[in-house]
């Protein structure tokens, strides 16, 4: 059988062409998500339309979003819920931008920190506050705020997990923050807005943080930038992701 002069790709040729196994488009198979256009009878050697193979291919990109093949398969028969996998995808979008944000701090030239405008995006947290002036003290906090939260609510995975608030003028009373779903409610829980805030990135050890908040005000006070009185500080990574402290990495923020 000649498949370039019925206008056919092999299985191979599409495995090659998408980076993929043929083990993985014969899965698809298996699963009714995918029929071959054409059959040798005697090698069982399959080939497909480029109709089937922009299929193959959008069934590829959706798993790699993380969708299953069930889930898949109600995509393409019209069957699934747009709504939540709208939702789901949303979501894995603004995962990919916090990873991104962060890696690109990590690249980034720690001599040639700028001070730009950004919109803290709005979440929903569950705050404790204390007073405390030492350093150990309130990671020992955060932590134990931390899985309070997560005990009491659950986790997100698509905004920043921890965070500070405080006036500059009372820098040790310090509000702690831990994100939770938006749906959450209780005592503690806070459903926070879009802000807008200057913004620069530290980084190093968190006992030199307060070089940035005065960065940050200092540059407000020349530009005659009304501030709100506010500073947040959001941990990008931390002693989980880095053993030395110069390579910690915080969005300092002061609201708008």
């Amino acid at each position: 059988m000649s498949k370039q002069a019925d206008g056919l790709f092999s299985i191979g040729e599409i495995a090659a062409s998408l980076g993929i196994t043929r083990r993985i488009i014969l899965n698809y198979e298996a699963k009714g998500l995918v029929i071959p256009d054409k059959k040798d009878g005697k090698t069982s050697n399959r080939y497909y339309t480029i109709d089937t193979f922009t299929r193959i291919r959008t069934i590829r990109s959706l798993q790699n979003l993380g969708l299953s093949l069930d889930e898949i398969d109600g995509y393409l028969n019209g069957t699934s819920d747009m709504d939540e996998l709208v939702t789901r995808l949303i979501r894995l979008r603004n995962e990919l931008n916090l990873k991104i944000e962060t890696l690109q701090e990590r690249i980034a030239s720690k001599s040639g920190r700028e001070i730009t405008r950004i919109t803290l995006p709005p979440q929903t947290v569950y705050v404790r506050n204390r007073l405390s002036t030492d350093i150990a003290d309130r990671t020992v906090f955060l932590r134990e705020t931390a899985y309070t939260a997560m005990q009491t609510y659950g986790t997100v995975t698509d905004k920043r997990m921890y965070f500070i608030e405080y006036q500059p003028d009372y820098p040790n009373l310090l509000t702690y923050c831990v994100a939770v779903p938006p749906e959450s409610e209780g005592e503690h829980i806070r459903h926070l807005p879009a802000e807008p805030a200057l913004c620069i990135y530290h980084h190093g050890s968190y006992e030199t943080l307060d070089q940035s908040r005065k960065q940050l005000l200092n540059y407000a006070a020349a530009k005659n930038i009304h501030l709100k009185g506010i500073i947040r500080h959001t941990y990008l990574e931390g002693p989980p992701q880095r053993n030395n402290p110069s390579g910690y990495i915080t969005q300092v923020a002061a609201l708008l």
